[in-house]
């Protein structure tokens, strides 16, 4: 969900890749110079350049040594940047035309912003995108008007991450929470016998009550954007005010732990100050790497349920484009698709640096039917499997991101300030309407 949690997405990647910097190589002969002259480079060798950020940039860096085995002619130069700064300079390049990798590795609510406003910076991958193989929500969110801009890559499918601790001494079984509302009040259960380490109560869910994670979650499960597919915001949609209302409801029941930003989120961990945690996939890895003491006290089930919500949630993740421009279409295209489709690789990121596939056909591997033994025997991955085939194939419009901040700001309204939600909602859709008319 919105700029938040691809912070939080954000900062976990870079926690991981500190750990992980010392284990890649410069086999390939890589340089860290992306806008390299490929002119001085031997004319029998084809050069392909890289954009791309930590962890998302070694993964990449492994494909291509596997890829080098049988394409020896094939070289590449690697160049690592945050995603801001990524972001900078290839608005600059595709406006210009000049200056522009051959691969560049883009978030995926960003991907769309870039789509509308360059139709024909990025190469169209319908030919070698098979749509069936990967996640529905993931092909909706590399498709716009008619063109595949980028090959899916990672997904971010959610769950309910609890602590089986917590719910044992409150005599509260997974079982039993088929809803928000049953959340809500397993939560009291929780919260009156429950103490963390310090003595403090232990609350059900982290939220952070300026911005529109909670609301974005329960709006996910009834299958509705803030946008249509046309670009028309509907925040004023029925669907939408439910959501806000049961975000409202959840949160003025008091069973939430209010947090500002992704350290006191983490924080949440450490503290073992909450029983649940609506996340991502990805939260396995902040879990185990902010709260070592609580090995074996933790278990994944399903979203609970909003009344008329038939899909699941996705939070994060990115895609891999290809420059229009590039001179080696077919290669970079035959390279892409191999480190996006192979099963091996696949499974290899994600265990390595918690990039979880899109492509369908690697929960196959081993890796994801053992599940991981921090999280107790049952295999958690099963639930991520199944939840990333419900997300709902949700409009991303190009003005999401910049409509964002208004939403927070809706949402502060209503938790914090006690406003109501129609009469809200229906200024937010005002605003929307005259900010992108």
């Amino acid at each position: 969900m919105k700029e938040e949690k691809i912070m939080m997405r954000r900062n976990m990647k870079r926690m991981m890749a500190a750990a992980l910097v010392g284990v890649m190589t410069a086999s390939l002969a890589l340089t860290g110079c992306g806008g390299k002259d490929k002119k001085k480079s031997d004319s029998s060798e084809k050069v392909i350049t890289v954009w791309s950020w930590d962890v998302a940039l070694m993964q990449l860096q492994e494909a291509a040594e596997e890829y080098q085995k049988d394409h020896p002619d094939v070289k590449f130069e690697f160049e690592e940047m945050g995603t801001d700064q990524i972001y900078k300079k290839l608005s600059t390049s595709l406006a210009t035309g000049n200056g522009i990798a051959d691969i560049i590795s883009v978030e995926g609510e960003i991907l769309v912003g870039y789509a509308d406003k360059f139709p024909e910076g990025f190469l169209d991958v319908s030919d070698v995108v098979e749509t069936d193989d990967f996640l529905p929500s993931k092909i909706a969110e590399v498709s716009y008007k008619d063109k595949i801009h980028a090959f899916p890559w990672d997904a971010g499918p959610e769950g309910l991450f609890y602590r089986t601790d917590y719910f044992e001494q409150a005599e509260v079984s997974p079982e039993d929470i088929k809803t928000w509302d049953d959340l809500v009040e397993a939560g009291k259960k929780i919260e009156a016998v429950c103490k963390t380490p310090a003595g403090d109560p232990v609350k059900m869910i982290p939220v952070d009550p300026k911005k529109s994670t909670l609301y974005a979650l329960i709006r996910s499960q009834l299958g509705i954007g803030v946008f249509d597919e046309e670009g028309n915001p509907i925040v004023d949609d029925e669907r939408s005010i439910q959501a806000m209302e049961k975000a409202k409801e959840i949160y003025d029941s008091g069973v939430a732990l209010n947090y500002n930003g992704w350290d006191e989120y983490e924080q949440t961990v450490v503290n073992e100050s909450v029983a649940c945690i609506p996340e991502a996939v990805w939260m396995i890895g902040t879990i185990k790497d902010k709260g070592p003491q609580t090995e074996g006290k933790w278990g994944v089930m399903d979203l609970p349920a909003v009344e008329g919500g038939e899909y699941s949630c996705s939070n994060g993740g990115s895609d891999v484009a290809i420059n229009a421009k590039t001179d080696y279409p077919d290669e970079v295209k035959d390279f892409v698709k191999f480190a996006m489709t192979d099963e091996a690789l696949q499974a290899s990121g994600f265990e390595k640096y918690g990039l979880y596939p899109s492509y369908i056909p690697s929960y196959e591997n081993e890796l994801f039917k053992k599940g991981d033994p921090f999280f107790g025997e049952e295999n958690i991955y099963d639930i991520f499997i199944e939840n990333g085939k419900k997300v709902a194939e949700i409009p991303i419009s190009p003005n999401g991101q910049e409509a964002s901040d208004s939403i927070g700001a809706a949402v502060s309204k209503i938790l914090l300030n006690g406003e109501e939600v129609k009469s809200v909602m229906k200024d937010l859709q005002k605003e929307l309407e005259a900010k992108f008319k």
